[in-house]
């Protein structure tokens, strides 16, 4: 079992420089979290093109990888079957990628449009997306990689949660974006930690002020980084945690705030 923080960053940290993105995760003694791959408006004609440098890039690359999955307009809950149709491939796209880079953990989001305050939507949403993670996580129980679905709009932990429960499998758990729980939700970040126990897997941390996903470095937003680790401390939890951070000064005061942070609470991390 675990009992240490395995740190990543995010890819963002330099868009589409990704071997830039990798010498910053070295330099930091952390791992990366692949969280733009190329560029989506040429991700049909340069797919395999993008792969092999992505591949050839993280060869020289010592640290564990995670990968974040495709989220942009997808929706494999939509009614119309060409959106529901690309929405899988997409899916299976970040999977094949996944198998590709030996990554550790994948992150999707669900994509649910909490606008829509309609009976219907929910249950609808929520029975598809059941039927198709059902079937999906068989493919990473074979691979031994991690599935979690990230909270991005939902006001509480309740759609993610009971979708874990219904699809009952050790590969498939949950992502908390602290920020995201700022943001959208009036539910502390503790809170939400509390609420998931031992499904949580992995953790975004960045920072904002509630007014913008602002990505932001952990002293820079209302969030009150110390409690989280005193709750997952408490709960003795060590979910992998990636700096999803986009100014790279931000991110480097902001790993090294978290460090401090866990050496006072005696926490251990690599």
């Amino acid at each position: 079992m675990r009992n240490k923080f395995q740190r990543f960053i995010s890819s963002t940290v330099s868009y589409h420089d990704f071997r830039y993105a990798c010498s910053v995760a070295s330099k930091l003694n952390c791992g990366i979290e692949i969280s733009r791959f190329g560029r989506l408006a040429d991700i049909e004609n340069n797919f395999e093109k993008n792969k092999l440098e992505y591949k050839a890039i993280l060869a020289d690359f010592d640290n564990e990888v995670a990968l974040h999955g495709f989220f942009s307009n997808l929706n494999i809950a939509a009614k119309d079957p060409l959106i529901s149709e690309i929405s899988k491939k997409r899916y299976f796209q970040s999977l094949e990628l996944a198998e590709a880079f030996d990554v550790s953990t994948v992150v999707f989001h669900t994509c649910y449009n909490n606008l829509l305050k309609h009976r219907q939507y929910r249950e609808m949403f929520f029975l598809k997306n059941i039927e198709f993670f059902k079937e999906f996580v068989k493919n990473f129980e074979q691979l031994g990689i991690i599935l979690t679905i990230e909270n991005v709009h939902e006001p509480n932990s309740d759609f993610i949660r009971n979708l874990i429960a219904a699809v009952n499998s050790p590969y498939f758990g949950a992502t908390i974006d602290i920020g995201h729980c700022n943001l959208h939700s009036d539910i502390l970040p503790s809170d939400w930690i509390k609420e998931y126990g031992i499904m949580l897997k992995h953790m975004h941390f960045h920072n904002n002020f509630k007014e913008e996903d602002s990505h932001s470095s952990l002293l820079k937003g209302s969030i009150d980084i110390k409690s989280i680790l005193i709750t997952l401390k408490e709960l003795h939890l060590y979910p992998t945690i990636t700096f999803e951070i986009f100014e790279e000064d931000e991110l480097i005061e902001s790993v090294e705030y978290f460090n401090s942070l866990c050496d006072e609470l005696g926490l251990e991390y690599c």
